[in-house]
């Protein structure tokens, strides 16, 4: 495209106000064939939710010959400069509002700023909150009964001291359930029937005693007769 650009103005014959006019067409018709017009693109979407970071790409390519030229881009939203010129082709916006949405168009340039060109506009629109997210909820302030409050009532006063059994005199500590004392008793038992015994074996001891007493006086009187 370029050698037809200078092949055809170097063979026009005009004169030199019409060949100047003529060539200098022809040189911005080569240099606007540089690249393409960028597309403008959002990341992840053009309708981000609230708080979610958006990305804008100017899209555009330089052809092989010229693969060495540098282009600078410029971005706008609603005639305003966002950024301007840079040689990064993104443009990022890390949390977006509401105040975000609007129309948006990158603007790709040359060095030398002989050449540029515009995208077409990109409406970004912020969106709320997913209606799946339910919106906090807030407790109630209690509120006072209309009912007027009871006085508080007295404190009861000391408590009648319980009453305790009578003592009976009847009253044995052998009924008081207790293993101990029952293992006493048994011991007390044995002890009784114990001495029993052995006064049983006392009196008979005694009576064999007195009986051979009696016989030792009967025999000594009759000795002395």
């Amino acid at each position: 495209m370029k050698l037809s650009c200078v092949l055809a103005a170097g063979v026009l014959h005009f004169s030199p106000t019409m060949l100047w006019a003529v060539q200098m067409l022809l040189a911005a018709g080569c240099h606007a064939e540089l690249f393409p017009a960028p597309l403008l693109r959002a990341t992840p979407s053009a309708e981000p939710q609230k708080g979610d970071p958006v990305t804008l790409s100017c899209q555009t390519k330089l052809p092989l010959q010229r693969s060495t030229a540098r282009l600078f881009f410029s971005f706008y939203k609603d005639s305003k400069t966002v950024r301007s010129r840079g040689l990064s082709p993104e443009f990022q916006i890390p949390t977006v509002s509401e105040g975000h949405s609007g129309s948006y168009w990158c603007e790709a340039t040359t060095e030398d700023n002989q050449v540029w060109k515009q995208s077409s506009k990109l409406e970004i629109r912020v969106q709320g909150p997913s209606s799946s997210t339910a919106p906090p909820t807030l407790n109630p302030v209690p509120q006072k009964s209309a009912v007027p409050e009871s006085p508080p009532t007295a404190s009861p006063g000391p408590q009648p001291p319980l009453s305790t059994p009578s003592k009976d005199p009847g009253f044995s500590p052998l009924q008081v359930p207790d293993p101990h004392l029952y293992h006493q008793m048994g011991i007390l038992l044995k002890q009784v029937q114990d001495m029993r015994a052995l006064l049983g074996h006392l009196v008979m001891e005694l009576r064999d005693l007195s009986v051979l007493l009696k016989l030792e006086a009967t025999k000594g009187s009759a000795k002395y007769e």
